[in-house]
This record gives C-alpha cells, sequence and structure tokens, in this order.
C-alpha cells in the first residue's frame, strides 16, 4: 500500500467513524426514547465519550485532506480543475459545520454532566440539551453524508 493510499483510507476512515458513532448514539437515543431515566443515564456514559472520540477525528480530517490535496495537485500536473475546487470548498464547507456541531455537543454535554437537583429546571434542561445532542449528532451525521458523498464524486474527477 503507497502512502497516498494509506492517507486517503485513514481519510475517509475518520470520516466514516466519526459519522458512524453519531449515527449509533441517534439510533440507541431513539431507542431509549420512552425511558427518561434511561436516556439520561445513556447520554451521561456515551456523550462524553463519543465527543472524545470525534475529536481527533476531526483534526485528522482536515490534515490527511491537505495530503491528499497534495497528491491530486501533484497528479493532474499542478492545476486542479474549477469543478474539483468547488467540491473541496464544499467539502471544507460541511467540515466546519461538522467540527461547529462537535463543539455544540460538547457545549450542551456540560450541562447534563452537571449535578442535576432533585427535581425540576434541571431535570427539563438536561432532557432539553439531550435532544439538542440529538439534533446536533443528526446535523453532524447529514453534512459528513454529504461530504462522504462529495469525496466519491471528487475522487472520479
Amino acid at each position: 500500500m503507497t502512502i497516498r493510499a494509506l492517507i486517503l483510507w485513514v481519510h475517509v476512515l475518520c470520516g466514516v467513524v466519526w459519522v458512524g458513532v453519531c449515527a449509533t448514539f441517534i439510533l440507541a437515543a431513539a431507542a431509549l426514547a420512552g425511558e427518561p431515566n434511561e436516556s439520561y443515564a445513556f447520554a451521561i456514559r456515551s456523550v462524553p465519550r463519543i465527543n472524545r472520540l470525534c475529536a481527533p477525528l476531526a483534526i485528522a480530517i482536515p490534515i490527511t485532506g491537505i495530503g491528499n490535496l497534495l497528491f491530486a495537485t501533484q497528479a493532474h500536473g499542478s492545476v486542479l480543475p474549477a469543478e474539483f475546487l468547488g467540491i473541496l470548498l464544499a467539502k471544507v464547507g460541511l467540515l466546519a459545520i461538522m467540527v461547529l456541531g462537535l463543539l455544540s455537543a460538547w457545549r450542551a454535554a456540560a450541562v447534563i454532566l452537571e449535578k442535576p437537583s432533585a427535581m425540576g429546571v434541571n431535570e427539563l434542561r438536561c432532557e432539553f440539551n439531550i435532544r439538542q445532542i440529538i439534533a446536533l449528532y443528526g446535523l453532524i451525521v447529514g453534512a459528513g453524508i454529504a461530504a462522504l458523498g462529495l469525496g466519491l464524486w471528487l475522487s472520479g474527477i
């Protein structure tokens, strides 16, 4: 396996793992939707781990993407087609959306990790933040699927 292929596969695997982990959380949270205590316990256990896993992936994707860009530039004789650059710009925008979603999920997770009071406002706030995390992970999944699809298209150029 060449270094070019290795960097490409690491890039793709980082995206697939990030999207897959977030999608798995969404499915599990949906399955536990009828059990608020179970849903809360699941979120407390899994969200910090998911965020810690996804943070290095969010760092590795642009690093490996730059490596892929260097190889593509070399392969095209230092002149990349305009369509290639447009798709690349779209992928960078989707990555930015994913990173902002991850940062927002991290902030929302901080709220559910606070020790809640016996009943009342904190409980409602935690439920809202769990729903917010589900929505943010959904945003990450949608943007990630689009970015992976654009990557497939980009590989054909």
